[in-house]
């Protein structure tokens, strides 16, 4: 073989053994589930940071899903001060005889204080941490950030792990969803609210601090504005189109109640403008079961599964209505409307609506109609087809 090629082949078999430049061992990291955000006096910053401890997490003496290894709590809460988010974060990790990582992170959960002030820059430093990821869950307490991250679900080992879990099983809203929301005209964001609950347990050496998800967060822009109502949240999971696995009980009569859940949802806009006001009417098609029926609703009769549709027609048009009008007395466009014009009459929105939009978002015309199927009932009645 020629010299010259040996040479080449040598140098070439050289880089190629030079290995990782960049190589982290493992037990160098500090993996961070969760952070949390709150605004303190004095205008300063509190970062906190949920790390798991993997000898902590499981083996003998592990006591279920938030328990470890001789009960102590598999993972780790700490925090600092700062003047800024990421002067806090820096003062973390001088803590810390580990590196920080953010690629495992789950949730970002957000102070009452931080999220009523406006937390976009908060979100903006959290961006820019290595390894962060688009796609994790934004939360927002109406307590202390920190707390949150101190619960103990008994059913996961994380608390990170179970905000996430009943994130997804609600809206789901993640950074990239909040970041879109903000900067998009005529349209702003719905975050859900976290909160804990002690157990309803009569030990009070064996209550904890569960995990709750079951109201939202309604933002102008980046701040907070209000949080709603059980019938606004179902209003806002019926906008999201949310509701299917989920139930319903509304009255029929003066006593009487029943249960449906939704098998399947659709969800429809159309638009009409007239004298240059827009208008909107929101079309809600719902199939469901009937599953609680104690008074034994037979619906083979006409007569009762019309009354059985028309009240539940009626209680999905007032959740919507309620969310939509509470929020457009607060000029807030928690549906879209804006950006719905945005898209499909984008002239007349940039010429005639954009500039007052607020304004007239509060005088907007929104029409809802539901219409609702009930396929079949609990084996106390009869299938609606017979």
């Amino acid at each position: 073989m020629d010299l010259n090629l040996k040479r080449f082949v040598m140098f070439i078999t050289l880089i190629c053994l030079t290995g990782c430049w960049d190589r982290i061992e493992i037990n160098d990291l500090a993996f961070v589930t969760a952070t949390g955000i709150d605004k303190e006096d004095e205008n300063k910053f509190r970062v906190s940071c949920q790390i798991p401890l993997p000898g902590a997490m499981g083996g003998a003496g592990s006591s279920g899903g938030g328990g470890g290894t001789s009960g102590e709590k598999p993972y780790y809460v700490d925090s600092s001060l700062g003047r800024n988010v990421k002067e806090s974060n820096d003062n973390l990790q001088q803590q810390m005889s580990r590196r920080l990582y953010f690629a495992h992170r789950r949730v970002v959960v957000f102070g009452k204080e931080l999220a009523s002030s406006g937390f976009k820059k908060s979100l903006d430093v959290i961006l820019v941490q290595p390894q962060s990821r688009l796609s994790t869950f934004v939360v927002i307490t109406e307590g202390k950030a920190i707390d949150i991250l101190n619960a103990s679900p008994h059913l996961e080992q994380l608390p990170a792990e179970a905000i996430r879990e009943m994130t997804k099983n609600s809206l789901g809203i993640n950074v990239r969803d909040v970041l879109l929301d903000i900067s998009r005209p005529g349209k702003d964001p719905v975050i859900p609210i976290v909160d804990t609950v002690k157990t309803n347990n009569d030990k009070k050496e064996e209550q904890s601090d569960e995990i709750k998800i079951d109201r939202f967060a309604v933002l102008k822009n980046d701040k907070l504005v209000f949080s709603t109502n059980p019938e606004e949240s179902l209003g806002i999971m019926w906008l999201k189109q949310k509701m299917t696995g989920k139930s319903i009980t509304y009255p029929i009569g003066d006593t009487e109640e029943v249960n449906v859940e939704i098998n399947r949802e659709n969800l429809t806009v159309t638009h009409n403008i007239s004298n240059g006001k827009p208008s909107f009417t929101i079309n809600v098609k719902a199939y469901s079961v009937l599953k609680q029926n104690e008074q034994s609703f037979t619906i083979k009769n006409s007569e009762i599964y019309g009354e059985l549709k028309e009240k539940l027609d009626k209680t999905i048009e007032d959740q919507i209505e309620s969310i939509i009008e509470h929020s457009k007395s607060e000029s807030i466009d928690v549906f879209g409307f804006g950006w719905y014009l945005f898209r499909y009459e984008n002239k007349q929105w940039q010429d005639q609506w954009e500039k007052n939009w607020d304004q007239l978002l509060k005088d907007l015309e929104v029409t809802i109609k539901a219409d609702t199927d009930i396929r079949t009932i609990t084996n106390t009645g009869i299938d609606a087809e017979d």
